[in-house]
């Protein structure tokens, strides 16, 4: 997901994302086997990364209304 995608996304939408994106983690984590590894072996450093992302953003708009 693209930084530009996660910002338009409404915070609601981004936390649900979010626990999602956690809940594949645990699962790909789980049945960690040679079949999974070999289809996408990039697939749970791609997840952390969206789920960071997502996470930034989330808080830029707590900060945000901090301010205010």
């Amino acid at each position: 997901m693209k930084i530009k995608q996660v910002r338009e996304t409404p915070t609601e939408e981004l936390l649900a994302q979010v626990k999602e994106a956690r809940r594949e983690i645990l699962e790909a984590k789980v049945k960690k086997t040679a079949a999974d590894v070999a289809k996408n072996p990039l697939k749970q450093r791609t997840l952390r990364r969206d789920v960071a992302r997502m996470l930034t953003v989330v808080r830029e708009r707590e900060l945000q209304q901090e301010k205010k």
